[in-house]
């Protein structure tokens, strides 16, 4: 009797650790469904809106990573772009490997747009041409340098206040950090912008807005956006920046 009652106790735990296995399964299978959300495929290109906190390549330790689930969608997809862990919006990737010198020579010749928002602290009311170079200071960390590379970031104000600005940002040129750098260089870090300025979000508010290119197959001009998450919203009516009763299409339109 005791031998069965053992038996069958180890029984139960293979199948509550099968459970638990499975319950994981259908936990990660719907986080990954809610991380891909997809704003444009064709057969060459798959645009996705990337959410915020989450890493674009493998990372150190164990946890869903957005290229893993876009090569389930999309096999042999190749990473044309990247945006930083805090980062939310449009990026894309390229399906067939025969465009991808054309979609790096678009790169080169500045024909592909970035356009972003993003939430700083302080006021800035006056829009700026940022022409700072860019060096490294530490193994993940950027600073303005003479000695760096040329960097150039459009910033102009769509809404100034003591407690922070929303603004939008074109970038002339594509660094690492390029607009954390340049907006704290300026007095205005990005909220949440734990690196380079101070831990008052829960992410730096950073959001890519919007991406214009040439497509590589028909030739026509191709503009696909995302509208913030709620995180950047709800950043921007906590302190004022925005109101609740107003139209947030229009808001935080990026054009």
């Amino acid at each position: 009797m005791g031998d069965e009652a053992a038996r069958v106790n180890a029984e139960c735990k293979m199948q509550n650790a099968k459970w638990l296995r499975f319950q994981f399964c259908i936990l990660h299978f719907a986080f990954c469904i809610s991380m891909l959300s997809i704003l444009y495929e064709d057969d060459a290109l798959l645009f996705i809106n990337k959410p915020p906190g989450i890493a674009i390549q493998e990372p150190l330790k164990p946890e869903p990573y957005l290229l893993e689930d876009v090569l389930q969608h999309a096999p042999g997809a190749f990473l044309m772009q990247r945006l930083d862990r805090g980062t939310s919006g449009v990026m894309f990737f390229s399906k067939l490997a025969s465009i991808n010198a054309k979609l790096t020579r678009q790169f080169e010749t500045k024909d592909i747009r970035k356009r972003y928002l993003a939430l700083c602290s302080g006021e800035l009311a006056e829009k700026q041409v940022i022409d700072a170079p860019l060096v490294r200071i530490g193994a993940i960390k950027f600073a303005v340098g003479d000695d760096g590379k040329r960097a150039v970031t459009v910033v102009t104000p769509r809404r100034a206040t003591p407690r922070g600005s929303l603004v939008a940002l074109e970038l002339r040129t594509g660094r690492t950090h390029q607009i954390r750098v340049h907006m704290a260089a300026i007095g205005h870090p990005l909220l949440g912008d734990w690196l380079y300025g101070a831990r008052d979000a829960v992410r730096p508010m950073l959001h890519s807005a919007e991406l214009v290119m040439t497509h590589p197959l028909t030739r026509q001009r191709l503009r696909v956006s995302a509208a913030p998450p709620n995180d950047f919203v709800e950043c921007a009516e906590e302190r004022g920046i925005v109101s609740r009763d107003e139209d947030e299409s229009s808001i935080f339109e990026c054009g």
